[in-house]
């Protein structure tokens, strides 16, 4: 997993960055609600200078998915 993606991710959720692991889940953690979703999405945006459509904020439940398309992202731009 992306190492800044680890840090964004921690800081949005206010968890220990050790606690981001690509199997952590939006169904599974508390702290990420629909409010923090758009909050990572959009520090994610920033940081990455990525561009999500609207299926995939919706669709993205998972850190292992928003590291593929950070992945994704860097790779086609």
């Amino acid at each position: 997993m992306n190492p800044k993606l680890a840090e964004l991710i921690a800081e949005t959720l206010d968890i220990p960055v050790a606690s981001v692991t690509p199997e952590l889940t939006r169904d599974e953690h508390p702290a990420w609600d629909s409010l923090n979703h758009l909050r990572l999405v959009t520090a994610l945006e920033e940081e990455f200078g990525v561009q999500l459509s609207m299926d995939e904020i919706e669709n993205t439940t998972t850190a292992a998915q928003l590291d593929a398309l950070v992945g994704a992202a860097q790779t086609s731009g």
